[in-house]
C-alpha cells in the first residue's frame, strides 16, 4: 500500500475511545434524536401488550422497528460527518430522506439472519453479528454494496475490527444485564423511557467507533457515489 492510499488515521488507541469525544460534534442530532425515540418507544408500552401474534401487537411492533430504523438513520448519518468534521443539519436530513427506505429493507433482511442464526443456536447469531458492524453504516453512506464494502472495510482494517468486536461484546452483555435490572425493578413505560435512553447513547456511542473503523479504511470513501 502507498502513501497516497494509506487510509487516513481518524481515532488513537482506539476507535471506541476516539468516539467518547467525536460523537458530541452531532449532539444537535443525536440528542432530539435519542429523546424522540425513547418517548415514542415508551408510549408503545403505556397499554402493556401481551407479546401474542395478534393484529394490534404486531401493529405495533412495526411502528417499533420503523421508528427505531428511522432514529438509526439519522444517528448513524450524523456520526458519519462527525468523523471527519462539522456536522449539517441539512445534510442528516437529506440523508434520511434518501436512504431511510433502502436502510429499513437491509435492516429487516439483516435481523432477520441474525434471528435465524440466533434460533438455531447461539453461535452462528453471534458470527453473524461480528461479522456485519459495518453493513448497516455502508448502506447509510449510500455505498452500491453495503454488504461488499462491509468484508473489504474488516479485510483491510481486520486488526482493529477483531479489538472492537471483543470489546463491543462485552460491553453488549454489561448492557443487557442492567436492561435486565432496569426492567425487573421500573419496568412499564418508564423502564423502557430509561432503557432507549441509554440504549441510544450506546448506540450513538458504538456507531461512531465503527463509524472512524468505516471512514479510515480507503474502502469507504468519505463522498460516495451515491445516496446523499
Amino acid at each position: 500500500m502507498t502513501a497516497k492510499t494509506r487510509p487516513v488515521p481518524l481515532h488513537r488507541w482506539t476507535a471506541l475511545g476516539t468516539a467518547v469525544v467525536r460523537m458530541w460534534r452531532a449532539w444537535r442530532v443525536l440528542i432530539p434524536v435519542i429523546i424522540a425515540n425513547a418517548v415514542i418507544q415508551s408510549v408503545l408500552l403505556l397499554g402493556q401488550p401481551r407479546p401474542y401474534l395478534t393484529v394490534p401487537f404486531v401493529l405495533l411492533a412495526v411502528l417499533s422497528f420503523l421508528v427505531f430504523v428511522l432514529a438509526f438513520c439519522a444517528v448513524a448519518s450524523a456520526v458519519l460527518q462527525a468523523t471527519t468534521g462539522p456536522v449539517e443539519v441539512a445534510q442528516v436530513m437529506a440523508r434520511v430522506r434518501a436512504r431511510a427506505l433502502p436502510l429499513v429493507g437491509w435492516t429487516l433482511a439483516w435481523a432477520l439472519v441474525v434471528t435465524l442464526g440466533f434460533t438455531l443456536y447461539v453461535i452462528p447469531g453471534v458470527i453473524v453479528l461480528a461479522l456485519t458492524p459495518f453493513l448497516l453504516i455502508a448502506v447509510v453512506d449510500g455505498q452500491r454494496n453495503p454488504l461488499l464494502v462491509n468484508f473489504r472495510v474488516i479485510g483491510e482494517r481486520w486488526g482493529r475490527w477483531l479489538v472492537t468486536v471483543v470489546i463491543v461484546g462485552v460491553l453488549l452483555g454489561v448492557v443487557w444485564l442492567l436492561t435486565n435490572v432496569d426492567g425487573f425493578f421500573v419496568g412499564g413505560a418508564l423502564g423502557a423511557l430509561i432503557g432507549w435512553l441509554v440504549l441510544g447513547l450506546i448506540t450513538a456511542w458504538l456507531t461512531c467507533g465503527w463509524a472512524l473503523i468505516y471512514r479510515s479504511s480507503t474502502s469507504a470513501p468519505a463522498e460516495p457515489s451515491r445516496g446523499n
